[in-house]
């Protein structure tokens, strides 16, 4: 039962839609898929090695605490249940974090097993499907009554993190207000404290006090003999410079996806991250322009001399930034090639050169690594102007996804 479902359940008619009558023999049914590989189509190559990887080196480098592996936004663009089911198999990963309820729910559904803990808000219709669910909830305010309502409804205690707000100021209650809240809920028999955690700013001296104003609300709770579970506090970037944070478990994002968090771990790389997906598209058309012929909208790029261009199928619709045309390449063959023009939904063209160097089908890299060369994706969000998360957050989830390694 999906959420939609089961929020609707009560009171809903079931509408039911009218049989076929008539099959055509030429149905495809017996057809497999189309190999991704093969395909005009853009894809994603997602490396599942790269990410065993990168859980083992920033799991390390907290001292071997286990990791809280972020998988929002359908996996950082990875795909959501492909990554959660390989994280699954990694021992550092002690559980996983999302911030929607059905990125929650698509997990719980898939192969993957470890608990899953739900960031975002809920109200109380939201977190009464939650807990039907065995998702952990996080708290932000006194919800004491209604959680030991379901507990007793469900006949189960009902884990939960507490999120505290330290001075980012979008969720959470704030520390000096958290007592209250915590001696409520720990004072109903059916909730547990499975852990606390809160979210830095990313600026060193605030995040440590931040780090201290977590501990505190920790070490007053404990006074009263609550214990709130595991502390979390260090995101990618506390994880790169923040040693203070790293508390009982540390929380990556980006940096399990093989990016770098902050203009300065970019540059030090003193965690080595493996990049966890090559972005691959083929070459669909190839044509010779004349000395005056244009291309796209607005004649965005008039030929000065006869030139070949190829066209890829691959436009801003996939989550190919617009600012790709013109300040970017790929690479076909080895060779580095410029994209040129404007970028449509659809379709992005490449300047070839004096000679038709490339044919239709060539397979294209976008980002990632081929025979030795490499298109990172810090490189490309840097010179299109858009962020390593925006860039890897909206490739389309209708791109095919291919988990190999």
């Amino acid at each position: 039962m999906n959420r939609r479902t089961f929020l609707t359940s009560t009171g809903a008619a079931a509408l039911a839609l009218p049989a076929l009558s008539h099959v055509s023999e030429a149905a495809p049914q017996s057809l497999s898929p189309p190999d991704i590989s093969k395909s005009f189509e853009p894809w994603l190559d997602i490396k599942l090695d790269a990410f065993t990887w990168n859980v083992e080196q920033l799991s390390a480098r907290a001292g071997n605490r286990p990791v809280m592996a972020v998988l929002k936004d359908n996996a950082y663009g990875h795909g959501l249940v492909g990554v959660a089911s390989h994280l699954d198999t990694v021992p550092q990963v002690n559980s996983f974090a999302v911030v929607k309820i059905q990125e929650a729910i698509d997990i719980k559904n898939s192969s993957a097993r470890k608990p899953v803990v739900l960031l975002g808000p809920t109200t109380d219709e939201e977190l009464e499907y939650v807990v039907a669910h065995d998702i952990i909830p996080s708290v932000y305010h006194d919800r004491s009554r209604f959680m030991q309502s379901l507990s007793v409804k469900y006949q189960k205690k009902i884990k939960t993190h507490l999120y505290v707000d330290t001075g980012m100021g979008r969720v959470g209650v704030p520390y000096y207000q958290a007592m209250p809240v915590i001696e409520a809920l720990a004072g109903q028999n059916g909730i547990v404290f499975d852990g606390v955690l809160t979210e830095l700013m990313e600026i060193d001296e605030y995040d440590i006090e931040q780090v201290q104003h977590l501990n505190e609300v920790y070490e007053q709770a404990r006074s009263k003999g609550i214990n709130l579970g595991m502390r979390h506090a260090a995101s990618s970037g506390g994880i790169f410079h923040v040693p203070e944070a790293y508390l009982d478990m540390v929380r990556p994002g980006i940096s399990l996806y093989g990016c770098y968090p902050t203009d300065r771990s970019t540059k030090t790389r003193d965690i080595p991250l493996k990049s966890t997906f090559d972005f691959k598209t083929r070459v669909m058309y190839v044509k010779q322009l004349r000395a005056g012929d244009s291309l796209q909208y607005g004649r965005h790029y008039v030929a000065e001399k006869p030139i070949w261009i190829a066209t890829l199928p691959v436009g801003h619709s996939d989550g190919w930034p617009r600012t790709t045309a013109g300040n970017c390449e790929v690479l076909i063959k080895g060779r580095r090639y410029p994209l040129v023009a404007s970028l449509s939904a659809n379709h992005c063209l490449v300047e070839i050169g004096d000679e038709p160097t490339v044919s239709m089908g060539d397979e294209v890299l976008l980002i990632g690594e081929s025979g030795g060369e490499t298109i990172e994706a810090h490189t490309v969000a840097e010179q299109s102007g858009v962020g390593v998360y925006t860039l890897t957050m909206h490739l389309n989830p209708w791109l095919p996804r291919r988990y190999v390694g």
